[in-house]
């Protein structure tokens, strides 16, 4: 039921509890959400209905996700429905703190499409973007890991935390998640973000239109711009007619290896190429320009794909040490700031690799080999470092047996709950265990390679390491 009262709507779950209507924060093409005068609870409200059968089907739904096991997830569920005559509405639960993903990107629209390098870093710059979709990608990935979809992805039903220091992220809309293997009853999709085999009336929502939605969101908020819609060759179209063309995934994508007919169109944009690495720049090539025809829909990144690379790339990232820039950026060859151009200096940061021990002896002149597994510590930064195996997924529930910290004095090596240290040369002759806080003085620095392992991780006693993380001092 909803009533008016003091110019203030109030509406009752079945529960009887009423809720006033506070301030909208959310509105797309189903409906709207508000806050409400309970902490933490928000309200969805849908738009009118005309059609019964709808109506009564639209509330089936939101029943059959309550009784899904997601409680575990960054999504805000419904947790009772509100009685209406004409609308679907439920309460559901929503951190303080939050705003929408949309509300975001209209932050760094201050300038249309022209490149804001001081607007873009004081909203988050790119660091903070790649933890939001990090966050996101995981959530994502674990719904689809449960056999669901999530429907209607789009940046007004994500919302992520309002401060630039941190980048808590949350889905709403919760109502449009389904089972995949009923992805042909569901077909609700977002403009400028719905895949194209949608438009082309090929398949309904699923995993893979889930992942069409994600990248088209990652590389809007990564660099401001449009995977189709800022091309010249939709730009010089008709727009009438270039809207159902770009929607149905008949023009090349603005960044395309392949085929520059529909190049990005603005100068003087984000330096794309520059910000991403190879890695995370080849989903987006599968994605956008391979995956576009269903003959090839195999060939889109799933989103445990995307947790993983974007993962690996938050451990790449440096700093620029420029007072007027100190943007986060993925290490480069040149190591230089690819929005400042400024050089970034061998003190700034330590590289630590991990190298693995094959006991399978396979490899007979060197059983040791390195792995794409890596991470860059900045200065005045610190890094956890774990000895369990771990699938990315969860490595929140882990404790650390050591820290790091570069400081100016030196690199910091903390053990943790009463763990021991191991560090050694390369040759193995000289070897220290480490039992409490230790520094590794600045000007001790000779360019040495040192192995940083843990006992546990010994094959035998005196024997190789099964894996150690190796840097330079």
């Amino acid at each position: 039921m909803t009533t008016e009262t003091d110019n203030a709507q109030i509406v009752t779950d079945d529960r009887a509890t009423c809720y006033s209507l506070i301030k909208k924060i959310g509105e797309g093409g189903q409906g709207e959400v508000w806050t409400t005068n309970h902490t933490n609870l928000v309200v969805k409200l849908s738009n009118p209905y005309t059609n019964r059968a709808q109506l009564i089907n639209h509330v089936q739904q939101v029943q059959n996700v309550m009784r899904l096991p997601l409680r575990d997830l960054k999504i805000a569920l419904p947790l009772s429905l509100l009685k209406s005559k004409n609308r679907v509405g439920y309460v559901m639960e929503l951190m303080d703190g939050l705003e929408s993903l949309s509300t975001q990107i209209e932050n760094i629209q201050k300038n249309g499409q022209q490149l804001d390098i001081f607007l873009y870093r004081d909203t988050g710059s790119f660091g903070r973007r790649l933890q939001i979709l990090k966050q996101l990608a995981e959530t994502l990935a674990k719904l689809h890991g449960r056999g669901l979809a999530f429907g209607d992805l789009s940046p007004n039903n994500i919302f992520v935390s309002q401060s630039v220091e941190h980048h808590q992220v949350w889905l709403i809309d919760a109502d449009n998640i389904h089972p995949i293997e009923q992805s042909d009853q569901h077909h609700l999709y977002s403009k400028a973000y719905a895949a194209p085999e949608l438009i082309r009336n090929e398949t309904g929502t699923n995993s893979f239109t889930d992942a069409w939605s994600f990248a088209v969101i990652a590389l809007q908020l990564l660099t401001h711009t449009h995977p189709f819609n800022h091309g010249i060759a939709v730009e010089d179209e008709d727009p009438d007619v270039v809207e159902v063309k770009s929607e149905r995934g008949e023009f090349a994508w603005v960044f395309d290896i392949h085929d520059d007919s529909n190049e990005l169109a603005i100068t003087g944009g984000f330096p794309v190429i520059q910000m991403l690495n190879h890695r995370l720049f080849n989903l987006f090539q599968r994605c956008f320009g391979d995956s576009r025809i269903a003959e090839n829909l195999y060939q889109r990144p799933s989103m445990a794909e995307w947790y993983y690379e974007l993962h690996r790339a938050t451990r790449l990232l440096v700093t620029c040490q420029a007072e007027d820039c100190r943007s986060r950026f993925i290490i480069n060859k040149n190591l230089i700031c690819p929005f400042c151009n400024e050089s970034l200096a061998p003190e700034q940061y330590v590289r630590f690799s991990l190298w693995l021990y094959d006991t399978d002896h396979l490899a007979q002149d060197n059983p040791w080999s390195s792995c794409s597994e890596q991470f860059f510590l900045n200065l005045n930064e610190e890094q956890k470092i774990y000895y369990e195996p771990y699938s990315y997924f969860d490595m929140q529930s882990l404790i650390p047996w050591c820290t790091l910290k570069l400081t100016e004095e030196g690199l910091r090596i903390t053990p943790e709950h009463g763990e021991t240290v191991i560090i050694q040369n390369t040759e193995g002759s000289k070897t220290f265990d480490i039992s409490k806080s230790s520094l590794l003085k600045t000007n001790q620095k000779g360019n040495k390679h040192l192995l940083l392992s843990h006992s546990s991780l010994q094959i035998k006693e005196n024997q190789p390491f099964a894996f150690f993380w190796r840097f330079t001092w």
